[in-house]
């Protein structure tokens, strides 16, 4: 094989085989950011763990992509390159082999026209409980939702949601909703110097400044949500303290990490 020859074969390998056209995804008055919101969405519904995206604009196209695991312990890779206008956005899948079967592609076809029918945020059904969630935020939601990187230092950033489903207010203090890893004591979030510290300079770091989850009353029916910021560390659950308003009494419960 010529140097030529051998370098066009890594080249292809590299860039992984562009996808027939019927598996473009055309989508008239659908923003850059939208699309490669869902489209990152889409990635995790299959199964992708996403270690790539780059925001689409009308000046530069976007990408999202990521890996998954077989069954038998391989890896496979799957992307997705975006280019939008002011009109609309088209989504091209790449597939990670020079002799594809495009599975990759339809699947990324079929669950895209679905997800980019739903809301971004899905409202939750109305139950008759109280619900804490505690999500950590990833580097590449970050830049999807908060347009950078927000925290220093190895810093963990969540995003908690309290909801109040039922019909008596409740009180929330943001420190005592501590992250406990599998082994070792649980640690509350950060405060003071230590946050601020924590916290990057520019827009994303403001974001969370501006957005932090708050003490204070949560009414019936009713949703509170807002930024906390851990230590570095690999955290498995979350421990939770919350107040009865009228009672007085304390409901400690656990929930897992997200």
């Amino acid at each position: 094989m010529s140097r030529r020859a051998a370098w066009l074969l890594a080249a292809l390998l590299l860039a992984g085989c562009p996808t027939p056209r019927q598996y473009r995804e055309v989508r008239p008055g659908l923003s850059c950011e939208r699309a490669t919101r869902v489209a990152y969405r889409t990635l995790q519904t299959l199964g992708y763990t996403v270690d790539e995206v780059v925001v689409a604009n009308p000046e530069r196209a976007g990408v999202v992509g990521g890996k998954k695991t077989l069954p038998d312990g391989s890896t496979i890779g799957g992307r997705v390159v975006i280019t939008c206008d002011g009109q609309g956005a088209k989504l091209d899948p790449v597939e990670d082999a020079i002799l594809p079967n495009y599975e990759f592609s339809r699947a990324f076809g079929y669950s895209f026209k679905a997800l980019v029918q739903r809301p971004d945020v899905e409202v939750p059904e109305a139950g008759s409980d109280l619900e804490v969630l505690v999500h950590v935020v990833t580097s590449q939601e970050a830049i999807l939702d908060l347009g950078g990187v927000p925290t220093a230092g190895g810093a963990i950033l969540t995003r908690a949601t309290v909801r109040n489903h039922t019909d008596r207010a409740v009180a929330i203090d943001p420190a005592r909703i501590e992250l406990a890893p599998a082994t070792g004591d649980p640690a509350p979030p950060l405060a003071g110097e230590a946050l601020a510290a924590a916290l990057a300079s520019g827009p994303a770091g403001d974001k969370v400044r501006a957005e932090p989850l708050v003490a204070g009353r949560v009414a019936p029916r009713t949703t509170v949500t807002g930024f906390l910021v851990y230590p570095p560390g690999a955290y498995r659950e979350a421990r939770i303290s919350i107040e009865d308003v009228e009672t007085g009494e304390t409901e400690g419960f656990v929930a897992p990490v997200q």
